[in-house]
């Protein structure tokens, strides 16, 4: 196999992990949209809860987060009663784990 045919597998590789890593952190949007165990006021903060997919040279990350200041409270406040970015990156891990798993098998 020659350079070029491993640099061209490489990042056919590359760009499918970060399919998969894009797809799941829809998802986890979606479901922290839909699954935030507070009561809405005024919705500010259910929508704008968010996912972004970063990559650099040696790291693809999925970053769910809040976008409102506030959203540090509804986190740790009243002992996490109120969170919803730990949920859900915990049960995304797994499924993430999972679709990566299936990726690579033959």
């Amino acid at each position: 196999m020659s350079e070029i045919d491993i640099e061209e597998k490489l990042t056919r590789i590359f760009a499918a992990i970060i399919q998969v890593c894009q797809l799941h952190a829809g998802e986890a949007e979606g479901y922290m949209k839909n699954n935030a165990p507070w009561k809405d006021r005024t919705g500010v903060a259910r929508a704008s809860l968010h996912s972004k997919v970063l990559i650099d040279k040696d790291n693809i990350t999925i970053r769910l987060s809040h976008g409102v200041e506030y959203g540090v409270y509804l986190e740790y406040a009243h002992g996490g009663k109120y969170a919803i970015l730990n949920p859900t990156a915990r049960l995304y891990k797994e499924k993430l784990i999972r679709s990566l798993n299936s990726l690579f098998k033959r």
